[in-house]
């Protein structure tokens, strides 16, 4: 049980992180940095939206809340990153 938290928690974190940082980098032209943060992207989604997708079918309220935070923290996170 606790694997499957710390996974979602440090999957949605990192797709939240790198979609926000992604959007920054093609807003600033940087496309080695856009496809690199695309890729992280596209693999960090598929593993926490399978657990998020999952727990709100079975009604886990609990990883479902915990889901929306950790993507919280991501989005917050990324602004603390500098991008020139």
């Amino acid at each position: 049980m606790i694997g499957k938290y710390l996974t979602l928690i440090i999957s949605q974190i990192v797709f939240s992180f790198s979609r926000t940082l992604n959007v920054r980098y093609t807003a600033k032209e940087r496309i080695t940095q856009t496809i690199i943060s695309g890729v992280v992207i596209k693999l960090s989604w598929l593993v926490s939206s399978a657990i998020g997708i999952n727990a709100l079918i079975n009604q886990d309220y609990l990883t479902a809340t915990i889901y929306v935070v950790s993507g919280v923290l991501g989005d917050y996170l990324s602004f603390k990153i500098k991008v020139k």
